[in-house]
């Protein structure tokens, strides 16, 4: 099922033989803002019809389902939706640029009079957070840090939207999530970071898509992930301009898509099977917390097919 809403950018009109629509699943029209920031939706020659959705699983569940086609998201929910069988494939790679301010964006959220004060305070309270999300391996691996485990926190799996009013009424102590989610708790709400991934090793952010678009679509995938790969070059040096866009197309505040953006600056990788060991560390985690319960062959999870040029 799409998201809240879907648009079409490209040719109104597609003559016969033309290539077909290439549906792009997005998360807050966060790369949509990018490619048109940029300039890589201009002469387009295919449509694409944008998707928008509030997260991961739900773009997730319209890729495996053939609802859209392509579609960015985290390591960790493509781990988990691969571990439940889904039809997807990593078709595009990319590593956040190193910066003093890398990973303030994912972040364990909690109300600014709370009593904790630092990430072992947590234990034995209740942390809010979707099932198999960024948001949940950030707890694991803080957990992992602080050497607790995994039962030692009590989790309440909620979407974002359901655990932010989830905190704000006290029904949850904490509240792991990430990008625009964290950037609005902190300089709009009011609410502090109990920890963060900025002292955590990077993970890469992927773009995946699905076996039956690679195979259908693999021209239009391939010119669209090479427009995504110069818009990210270009965002190095355009974050002001990109926030602005951001912010227009979102309806985000202006300081809220300023602080989202500090943490979207990445470069891309070639997909190869390197990729797989930072997922098997993932797919670890989540069979220890019983998330799933098997670890799958990583083997087919990966298209290089998409050569990486600038």
């Amino acid at each position: 099922m799409l998201g809240a809403s879907s648009w079409r950018h490209g040719p109104q009109q597609e003559a016969s033989g033309a290539s077909p629509a290439l549906i792009v699943g997005d998360q807050r029209g966060g790369v949509q803002a990018l490619l048109k920031a940029s300039g890589e939706l201009d002469h387009m020659p295919y449509t694409i019809e944008w998707a928008m959705f509030p997260a991961a699983a739900p773009l997730l569940e319209a890729l495996n389902s053939g609802a859209v086609d392509v579609g960015g998201l985290g390591c960790q929910p493509f781990a988990f939706a691969y571990a439940g069988g889904a039809k997807i494939k990593v078709v595009q790679a990319g590593f956040q640029h190193p910066s003093p301010t890398r990973g303030r964006s994912s972040a364990i959220i909690v109300a600014g009079t709370s009593p904790l004060r630092s990430f072992a305070d947590l234990k034995g309270k209740r942390l809010a957070t979707i099932r198999g999300s960024a948001g949940q391996d950030l707890a694991l691996r803080l957990l992992e840090r602080e050497h607790l485990q995994p039962g030692d926190i009590h989790w309440v799996y909620l979407n974002n939207a359901e655990a932010k009013a989830a905190l704000a009424s006290g029904a949850v102590d904490a509240w792991s999530t990430w990008s625009a989610y964290v950037g609005y708790a902190l300089l709009r709400d009011h609410e502090r970071s109990l920890a963060d991934a900025t002292a955590l090793p990077p993970q890469p952010v992927f773009f995946a898509a699905s076996d039956k678009a690679i195979a259908g679509k693999h021209t239009q995938i391939a010119d669209f992930l090479q427009r995504l790969s110069r818009a990210r070059h270009w965002l190095a040096g355009h974050k002001d301009a990109y926030a602005a866009v951001l912010a227009r197309e979102t309806g985000l505040p202006g300081d809220v898509a300023r602080f989202t953006v500090e943490d979207l600056s990445s470069d891309p990788v070639q997909v190869d099977d390197r990729l797989a060991a930072e997922e098997l560390a993932i797919l670890k985690r989540y069979k220890a917390t019983g998330i799933i319960d098997k670890i799958p062959d990583l083997t087919g999870a990966f298209d290089g097919s998409f050569p990486i040029r600038s």
